[in-house]
């Protein structure tokens, strides 16, 4: 009796059936490989996990799956984790201060790391700002870098394969041998856990998640826990219910009299669990109609440098009520002087006495310098419009983080105060904005006026008026950090 003949689509060139599945996903061709023996065959073809692979490697073009023998291999060790690789840029919710991480795909040692995102201030030189004199102005160009000395997070296929803990296997805990000295008397031990995401309908106004409710995400877990987050129903136990948002890190210090034997009694203390968070990629990406979103390293005087998401959000949320307060002092202080959104004096006396002086011909070049203004401003209507705004991703004891650090309303033509002609900002776009202060604890928390200034796409100023104060603003270059040497 004669075999009988494949299926037409079997009887095609293996290129063509690989070219066929290529635009599967994992899930779709372990269904397919389940189906015979032929097809079993075809969806181990390792140039179909490449992709899946790369796809969550950012910043580096892998060449070689090693230590996995191969890429289908690879991509299976570290699954579901690759996520912390792809989202790149993660933030804790550790109190007041924050922690900020940038993680990244290591084929050198075939781990998943993740190293703390720092910045050194370096020695500021005082400036001078012609327009305002009394100003206080010090210069900032910060050191930003990974801390390579010491991972916040390590994981690699070993540690993967030795979860600890009840339940499903999404359910238990990764050991993290970051520290080292697992054997020796005293030790700090690190476990990665993941998250389960909490459903929209489970959310309100009031419900405690991270990330906090001030910051966009495409998913959020819930914050609070009586039992250092050891329920099972803070962890996912299917696919389905992973946050690839979120995660968490328990950290402990032990200490033990007989470390190497099975009766000796050990001590843990100080445990603290961490929640991240990620943000929407579309979020802190600058595009052209969007170029000041990003990540951006804040100079905050006596607290030091703190990191920050600038946004330029298409549908922004209500203005905090002490936020439209403030800008509504501003309005009305504006309508009565009769000036059109100045909220500090833009010349000095002496420069107005001088000013009144000055002969025809003066004032007609300064017509023309506005007549070229308003044709700038038209021109750059579509760049120069909507809110900008800037959450903390790490803070301080005044402000923590997750809150507004500034807001400016409106880039464009209803917000603009003026463009900067003295030496100091020539040529940036200064805008109506509210800075948000707040006593030790946040307590007290107000916004006051102060000015933006748009140096550039990759650098801001922010003129707090009420302290006569200028901090400076730089972008971090998050490609820059995750490409490895």
């Amino acid at each position: 009796m004669d075999d009988p003949e494949p299926p037409p689509f079997l009887a095609l060139p293996a290129e063509l059936i690989h070219h066929v599945l290529s635009f599967l996903g994992p899930p779709q061709l372990l269904k397919v490989s389940q189906v015979c023996r032929l097809l079993y065959e075809h969806s181990r073809a390792d140039q179909l996990w490449l992709p899946f692979v790369q796809a969550n490697v950012p910043g580096h073009t892998l060449r070689t799956p090693a230590p996995s023998s191969s890429w289908r291999e690879l991509y299976i060790a570290f699954h579901p984790y690759w996520f912390l690789s792809k989202q790149k840029i993660w933030f804790s919710d550790s109190a007041n201060t924050g922690h900020l991480i940038v993680a990244r795909y290591d084929p050198r040692i075939g781990a998943i790391e993740a190293y703390a995102l720092s910045a050194e201030r370096r020695k500021p030189a005082i400036a001078h700002w012609e327009a305002y004199p009394e100003a206080i102005i010090h210069t900032f160009s910060p050191l930003i870098r990974l801390n390579l000395d010491l991972p916040t997070l390590h994981i690699d296929a070993s540690s993967i394969a030795q979860a600890i803990g009840d339940g499903a296997r999404l359910s238990k805990e990764v050991p993290m041998d970051i520290y080292g000295g697992s054997n020796a008397s005293a030790a700090i031990f690190s476990r990665l856990i993941l998250s389960r995401k909490l459903p929209p309908a489970a959310i309100t106004p009031m419900t405690q998640v991270w990330p906090p409710h001030i910051l966009p995400a495409a998913e959020r877990t819930r914050n609070e826990s009586g039992n250092q987050y050891r329920s099972l129903g803070h962890r996912p136990s299917k696919l389905s219910e992973v946050s690839e948002n979120t995660f968490r890190l328990r950290q402990w210090m032990e200490f033990s009299s007989r470390p190497h034997g099975p009766h000796g009694m050990s001590l843990r203390v100080a445990e603290e669990v961490r929640t991240f968070a990620t943000l929407p990629a579309e979020v802190y990406t600058p595009t052209k109609e969007k170029p000041w979103q990003g990540i951006w390293c804040g100079d905050y005087a006596g607290h030091g440098c703190e990191f920050l998401v600038v946004m330029q959000p298409d549908d922004p949320a209500p203005l905090p009520e002490a936020a439209e307060m403030t800008l509504s002092a501003m309005r009305s202080s504006s309508v009565s002087s009769g000036e059109r959104w100045v909220t500090a004096p833009m010349v000095s006396e002496t420069d107005a006495i001088a000013g009144e002086e000055t002969s025809q011909q003066d004032a007609v070049t300064e017509d023309v310098q506005e007549n070229q203004n308003e044709k700038m401003e038209a021109d750059d209507e579509h760049l120069y419009h909507g809110r900008i705004e800037a959450v903390k991703l790490t803070g301080d004891p005044n402000i923590p983080r997750g809150e507004y650090t500034f807001i400016a309303p409106d880039i464009g033509r209803d917000g603009l105060i003026q463009t900067a002609r003295d030496e100091m900002f020539k040529g940036a776009r200064i805008v109506r904005s509210v800075g948000h202060i707040a006593a030790r604890g946040f307590r007290d928390d107000d916004f006051i006026a102060s000015q933006l200034i748009l140096i550039s796409h990759d650098r801001l100023a922010q003129y707090w008026e009420t302290f006569g104060h200028v901090s400076f603003y730089e972008r971090v270059d998050l490609d820059q950090l995750i490409k490895i040497p």
